[in-house]
C-alpha cells in the first residue's frame, strides 16, 4: 500500500468525521459544507482507482505512479490542513462542531483551491477508457477469488492439536538420545552445528520432548542466545523455565539471577538447551559459572550456526555438524508435508515432486516451504508451475536458497504478502501472541467481507500462512487454536529483502532499556523504532546491531529514578519527517517503560492501535484524541486503573487489554458522550463490584471475551456475582477473584451467566465444590479451567449428566483429594490436564470408559495420579481404543 493510498484512507477518516459532526443543528455554512462532500467523494473514487491498478501490468502500474506522484503533494497539503485543525479540537475544544470545522476554510483559505485540483485528477481518473482498467481488475478479481477460496476450504485439522513430527536425522537423533542418557557422570556440552534451516532447533526440540530425556532429567531449561541477546535477558529465560515462582525474577540482578540458578541446579540432574547462541562471550563470562558440574550426569545441548563458536564451548568428540537430507529422507519429508498420513503422492505427480524436492538441494526449511505451495494444488499443472517458476540459485551458503523460498511469497494472494512481510517486525526467535491479528486488522490489512468479524478473517488468513509453512505454532489454545507463533530466520531475512525492494521505510534509532520491567517478555531488552510494512508501522523490536545515530525524529532519554531506572520516551516531530508519524495506524511501546503518559503522541490522531507500558499509572483520561482507535492496550504495575468518562468516545474502539484492575469512572449517563460501545469484543481485568457495573455492562453489549478481577477485603461489603445472563455475544469469561482474608460468596443460577458461553477460566477464590453444579449446567460450556483452589477442599462428587458439552477440562494447582464422577459424566471430554494436584488420589475410574477422551496431560501432580492416567490408558487399549495419549511430567525423580 503506497503513502498516496494511506493518506486518501486517512482523509477519508477525518472527512467522515467532519461530515457527521456538520448534520448537527450548528452546522457548516453550505458552501463549506459542499465541498467537504464533493472533496470526500472525489477522495472515494481515487482510492478505488489507486486500489485497482496497484497490482496491473506494467504499463498501467506506469500510469499508476505517473497519478500517484503528481497527486501525492496535493494529498499531503490537504492531511496538514486538516490534522491540526483536528488535533486542536480534540484537545483544547473537547470536540468538533459544525461551525468550527467551517472555520477550517478560514485557517486554512488554500484547502478549497486543493479540494478544486482533487477534483481535476478525478476527472482525469474517469477519462480513462474502461478497457485499459479490465485486465487488471480482472487479475484482482483472480487473487480475491483465489485467496476466498483457500479459507474456505482450509481442512478443519489445521486448527486441531498436532504434534511436530520430524522426518530425517533419525540416526543422529538415536545417537544423540543415547548419548544424553547415558552413563557418563560428568557435565558435558553437546553441540549441534549447522546452516539456518537444517533442522537444528527442530531436532533440539524432539530431543528436549523425548519420553526418555523427560523421565532421565530432574530438570530441564531452555533459553535462546541469538545475536542481540543480553545477559539478563538469557540468565531470566533459563531461571523461569525451571523453576516456577519467577514473579521476582525482573527486580534481580544478573548476579542475583545466576546464584539462584545455580542453587537450584546443584545436586540435580539437569538438561539444559541453549538455542541459537551466536559467540562465546555470555558462556564464557556468566553462564559456565552458573551450570554446577556434580558428576549426576548433566548435560547441556547447544545449537549454533558457527563451527568455531562451538570448538571453544564444546570437546571435539560432543560436536554434531548437521549435514542436508538425503534424497530418500528429502522425498520423505516433503510427502509427509503434503498428504494425509495414510495418503500416497499419486503416480502421476512423482516425476514433478522429485524436481521439486530437488531444486531444494537438501535443505530442510526449503523443503518444508516448497511443499506448503505444492499441497495447494495436486495437479500436473500447478507442480509444473512451481518447477518452472523456482528461483534460480544464487552464491553464498545461505542466500542460494532465498531464491527458493520467494518463490512462496511470489504465490501468496495479496491479502496474505501485506501480513506476512508484517510478522517480520517482530524480533529473531520471539514468540508473537495472536493479538498479531489485531494489529493487522489496524493496518487494514484485513478485507472485511461484511459476513465475518474482521478478527475471524484474520485468523484464518494466520492459519492460511501457517498451511503454507511460512508461519510455524509454537503454542495452541485449548480448543487448538493458535496461541503463539514465530517464523524462521530464513524466512525472515526474506521478509527483509522484499521489504527493501519495495522500498518500505525502515528508519532506526538507537535506544537502550535502563530496566528489565516485564517478566512475561524478558526477551525484549534492546528496542529498534521502524516504520515498517505497507501502512508505516512503528514496531518495537530488539535492535540487531548499535547504530551511529538516529535519522529519524524520535530520541529517547534516560534518568536515573530513585526506586528503579525509568526511560523517558520524547518525540519531537520536525516539518521534513513528521509525516511519517502522522501516517501511523499502529505504535506499539508495550516493551519500553514509560513513568507518564506520553503526551507528545496525541497528534497522532490516526492511531488504530496503541500500546503503552507505563510504570505506575492511576488515571487515565485523553483517550478522546485518538477517535480512530478500535486496539488500546496498557501494562502498570499499579494495582488498579480508572479509566475516565471520555473512554466512550471512543466508539471504533474494539479491543481493550488493561493488565491490572479496571474501574470506570461514574457510568452515568452523559449527552456530550456515546453511550454505547457497539464495537467492544474485548475487555479484560474490569472490576466487576460497585452499583454502576450493571449499567456499563449494558454499554457494552456486544463483548465476545471478558476478564473479571476482583480482590475484596474483610472490610469490604458483600460481593454479589454480576448479571452476565444479557451478554448474548460472549463467549469467553476469565473470573479471578482475589482475598484478603475470608470473604467468601456464591455463584449464580446458570440463567444469569452469558447464555452462550464456551470458555470459563476461574482462579483463585476456596469456594466449596458442590458450587461446582452451577457450572456443569452450563448449556454451551466446551473449555473449564479451574486454577488456585477457585473450587477448594478434599471432595468433588459429580453427579449424573454433568457438563454434557465440555471438550476440555483442565484442574490446576488445587487441593482436591478425592474426585468422583460417574460414566454419564463429561459426555463428550476430549482433553483433560492436571497440574499441580499434589494430593489428588486418583483420576475417576469412569475415564476408563469414555470413548471421547484422547488425550491427558499430567504436570508435577501425585504419584497416585499418574498411575491413574496409566490405567486409564491401559484400559482404552484392552477396549480396542489406540487413540488415547498421556502425557506425564513427574513432579521430581529421585536419583
Amino acid at each position: 500500500m503506497d503513502e498516496a493510498h494511506t493518506v486518501v484512507e486517512f482523509l477519508l477518516e477525518d472527512l467522515e468525521l467532519m461530515l457527521e459532526k456538520a448534520s448537527s443543528p450548528c452546522s457548516m455554512p453550505v458552501k463549506e459544507n459542499q465541498v467537504m462532500i464533493s472533496l470526500f467523494e472525489n477522495l472515494k473514487i481515487i482510492k478505488s482507482f489507486l486500489e485497482r491498478t496497484r497490482e496491473s501490468p506494467f504499463d498501467q502500474r506506469q500510469l499508476h505512479f505517473f497519478l500517484v506522484t503528481e497527486i501525492r503533494e496535493v494529498l499531503l497539503k490537504i492531511l496538514q490542513s486538516v490534522d491540526p485543525y483536528e488535533i486542536n479540537a480534540l484537545t483544547k475544544n473537547g470536540g468538533i462542531s459544525g461551525m468550527e470545522t467551517g472555520s477550517l476554510f478560514k485557517s486554512y483559505p488554500e484547502l478549497a483551491l486543493q479540494a478544486k485540483q482533487i477534483e481535476l485528477f478525478k476527472n482525469v481518473i474517469l477519462e480513462i477508457p474502461h478497457d485499459a482498467l479490465r485486465s487488471s481488475m480482472e487479475s484482482n478479481e483472480v487473487a480475491e477469488v483465489s485467496g476466498e477460496v483457500s479459507s474456505i476450504t482450509k481442512s478443519s485439522s489445521s486448527i486441531q492439536l498436532e504434534e511436530d513430527k520430524m522426518v530425517g536425522f533419525d540416526d543422529e537423533a538415536i545417537t544423540l538420545l543415547d548419548r544424553l542418557t547415558g552413563d557418563q557422570k560428568q557435565l558435558e556440552v553437546i553441540s549441534l552445528v549447522g546452516m539456518a534451516g537444517i533442522g537444528k532447533t527442530t531436532l533440539a526440540k524432539r530431543l528436549y520432548n523425548d519420553p526418555r530425556v523427560v523421565y532421565h532429567f530432574h530438570v530441564r531449561g531452555w533459553a535462546c542466545l541469538a545475536e542481540g541477546q543480553k545477559v539478563k535477558n538469557v540468565l531470566y529465560n533459563l531461571l523461569s523455565s525451571v523453576i516456577l515462582d519467577n514473579a521476582s525474577l525482573h527486580k534481580m540482578t544478573n548476579q542475583e539471577m545466576g546464584d539462584k540458578l545455580y542453587e537450584y541446579l546443584k545436586g540435580k540432574r539437569y538438561f539444559i538447551v541453549l538455542d541459537a547462541i551466536w559467540g562465546s562471550f555470555i558462556w564464557n563470562s556468566w553462564l559456565k559459572q552458573y551450570l554446577p558440574d556434580d558428576n549426576t550426569g548433566s548435560k547441556i545441548l547447544v545449537t549454533c550456526r558457527m563451527q568455531n563458536v562451538v570448538i571453544e564451548i564444546s570437546a571435539p568428540v560432543s560436536i554434531h555438524n548437521l549435514q542436508f537430507l538425503g534424497q530418500i529422507e528429502s522425498w520423505n519429508l516433503f510427502v509427509s508435508k503434503v498428504f494425509a498420513h495414510n495418503e500416497s503422492c499419486p503416480r502421476e505427480l512423482m516425476e514433478l515432486g522429485s524436481e521439486i524436492v530437488g531444486r531444494s538441494k537438501g535443505l530442510p526449511l526449503a523443503i518444508v516451504v516448497l511443499a506448503g505451495v505444492a499441497k495447494k494444488d495436486k495437479t500436473p499443472e500447478w507442480w509444473t508451475y512451481i518447477v518452472q517458476n523456482i528461483g534460480s540459485c544464487i552464491h553464498g551458503e545461505e542466500g542460494q536458497f532465498i531464491d527458493i523460498l520467494a518463490s512462496s511469497y511470489e504465490h501468496l494472494p495479496n491479502h496474505l504478502k501485506s501480513c506476512f512481510l508484517h510478522i517480520a517486525s517482530f524480533p529473531q526467535n520471539y514468540e508473537i501472541p495472536v493479538k498479531l491479528v489485531w494489529s493487522w486488522i489496524a493496518e487494514g490489512f484485513i478485507k472485511d467481507t461484511r459476513e465475518e468479524k474482521l478478527e475471524d478473517v484474520a485468523e484464518d488468513y494466520l492459519r492460511d500462512l501457517v498451511d503454507r509453512s511460512l508461519v510455524v505454532v509454537s503454542k495452541r489454545r485449548s480448543n487448538g487454536g493458535i496461541k503463539t507463533c514465530y517464523i524462521h530466520d530464513l524466512l525472515r531475512y526474506l521478509c527483509f529483502k522484499k521489504g527493501k525492494d519495495s522500498k518500505l521505510l525502515w528508519p532506526i534509532c538507537r535506544y537502550r532499556q535502563l530496566s528489565l520491567f516485564s517478566p512475561s517478555h524478558p526477551t525484549l531488552y534492546n528496542y529498534f523504532f521502524a516504520c515498517a510494512a505497507e501502512n508505516k508501522l512503528i514496531h518495537c523490536r530488539k535492535k540487531q546491531e548499535p547504530t551511529s545515530g538516529c535519522f529519524h525524529s524520535y530520541s529517547f532519554h534516560h534518568v536515573q529514578s530513585n526506586h528503579v531506572n525509568i526511560t523517558h520516551l520524547s518525540i519531537y516531530l520536525d516539518e521534513q519527517k513528521s509525516l511519517v508519524y502522522k501516517l501511523l495506524r499502529v505504535l506499539d511501546l508495550e516493551y519500553i517503560i514509560l513513568e507518564n503518559f506520553p503526551m507528545e503522541i496525541l497528534q497522532l490522531v490516526h492511531l488504530k492501535y496503541l500500546a503503552l507500558r507505563i510504570f505506575c499509572l492511576r488515571y487515565l483520561s485523553l483517550l478522546s484524541n485518538f477517535w480512530n482507535l478500535e486496539t488500546f492496550i496498557l501494562c502498570t504495575e499499579k494495582a488498579s486503573v480508572t479509566l475516565q468518562q471520555d473512554i466512550w468516545k471512543l466508539v471504533k474502539l474494539r479491543h481493550l487489554h488493561i493488565s491490572s484492575e479496571l474501574e470506570f469512572e461514574d457510568a452515568g449517563l452523559s449527552s456530550s458522550s456515546p453511550l454505547m460501545l457497539y464495537n467492544l469484543q474485548t475487555i479484560s481485568q474490569v472490576c466487576p463490584s460497585g452499583g454502576s457495573f450493571q449499567n456499563i455492562l449494558a454499554r457494552m453489549p456486544n463483548l465476545i471475551r471478558m476478564g473479571l478481577h476482583l480482590t475484596l477485603s474483610n472490610n469490604a461489603k458483600n460481593f454479589e456475582f454480576p448479571d452476565l445472563s444479557s451478554l448474548n455475544s460472549l463467549k469467553r469469561l476469565k473470573f479471578e477473584y482475589q482475598t484478603l482474608g475470608v470473604i467468601k460468596f456464591c455463584l449464580p443460577q446458570p440463567s444469569k451467566f452469558p447464555p452462550n458461553l464456551k470458555k470459563l477460566t476461574l482462579v483463585g477464590s476456596h469456594l466449596d465444590w458442590k458450587e461446582m453444579s452451577v457450572i456443569a449446567m452450563l448449556p454451551n460450556l466446551e473449555i473449564l479451567k479451574i486454577k488456585d483452589n477457585f473450587f477448594s477442599g478434599p471432595l468433588w462428587e459429580g453427579s449424573d449428566k454433568e457438563f454434557c458439552h465440555l471438550k476440555f477440562l483442565k484442574l490446576s494447582h488445587i487441593n482436591l483429594q478425592q474426585w468422583i464422577a460417574s460414566s454419564s459424566s463429561f459426555p463428550c471430554l476430549e482433553q483433560l490436564v492436571l497440574n499441580g494436584c499434589l494430593d489428588l488420589e486418583e483420576i475417576p475410574s469412569s475415564f476408563r470408559e469414555n470413548c471421547t477422551l484422547d488425550r491427558i496431560e499430567v504436570y508435577r501432580s501425585s504419584q497416585s495420579a499418574l498411575d491413574s492416567a496409566r490405567q486409564i490408558r491401559e484400559s482404552q487399549k484392552y477396549m480396542g481404543n489406540d487413540k488415547l495419549k498421556v502425557i506425564i511430567h513427574p513432579y521430581f525423580k529421585e536419583n
